[in-house]
């Protein structure tokens, strides 16, 4: 139990009450939002809508406490794509589905790889930047293996949008992997991962307002994150230098 208060202290530390009013809004704007909408458009039924609905509040917390550096961000990842992978089957998006089902995994490598990794006066993770060979490696993997997803999931003849699913599904697998690293870098790719999923979600056949919303919230806080992290990985850069 004393483990547990003191983990969830550290979670808590650091938090403004704006943070903390802005996230309960906007979960409450969301839910209110999508049950007008699927009421009076009369898409979807009460299940899809439930489920779009906690997979954005889990989503929202998600990105929040990550954004913060904080490790309970990966619990509800955890719930986060257990949703989204049933949602994105059942409207199409089968790329997303299988990056979704990485996304669980990655959970739990993220954790761990975190936990490992957490300054221990802010209590959040440490932020670095990648090197420069790095970032032209990950750049070339994500236009080649755009294209080849793309051709791939066009082969599916229910498939919405092959290349655009295309992108934002290899874009997750890569995104993943610079954030179990700690890299600011992450936050560029997901500005654009949230931008495409909007679109993605925008033109679904299905009621998926809330996560039209959801992703338009992580769209904003990619941003701010973006400025936020790329500040601190500087600073830690430049202490590691001085440590060489």
């Amino acid at each position: 139990m004393s483990k547990f208060k003191s983990f969830l202290k550290e979670e808590t530390s650091g938090w403004k009450a704006f943070d903390l009013i802005w996230i309960i809004l906007l979960c409450s704007a969301i839910t209110i939002i999508s049950i007008i909408n699927a009421t009076h458009s009369g898409l979807g039924n009460n299940i899809d809508v439930a489920l779009s609905i906690i997979a954005a509040v889990a989503g929202i917390f998600n990105v929040a406490l990550g954004g913060k550096g904080k490790l309970s961000n990966f619990f509800f990842g955890i719930l986060g794509s257990i949703l989204l992978t049933i949602i994105n089957f059942k409207i199409h998006n089968y790329g997303l589905m299988s990056v979704n089902i990485y996304m669980f995994v990655m959970q739990f490598v993220g954790f761990f790889s975190w936990s490992k990794n957490m300054n221990k006066e802010t209590h959040e993770v440490n932020k670095v930047h990648m090197k420069p060979k790095a970032r032209l490696f990950y750049l070339s993997v994500l236009v080649v293996a755009t294209v080849a997803a793309g051709l791939i999931l066009s082969r599916f003849p229910d498939e919405a949008h092959p290349f655009i699913d295309g992108f934002v599904s290899v874009a997750f697998i890569l995104v993943m992997l610079l954030m179990v690293r700690m890299y600011a870098e992450q936050w560029w790719l997901w500005i654009l991962i949230n931008v495409a999923s909007i679109y993605l979600f925008l033109t679904s056949r299905e009621i998926t307002l809330a996560l039209v919303l959801m992703y338009a919230f992580y769209l904003v806080n990619s941003i701010i994150m973006c400025v936020r992290w790329e500040k601190e990985a500087r600073q830690n850069d430049k202490m590691q230098k001085g440590k060489a």
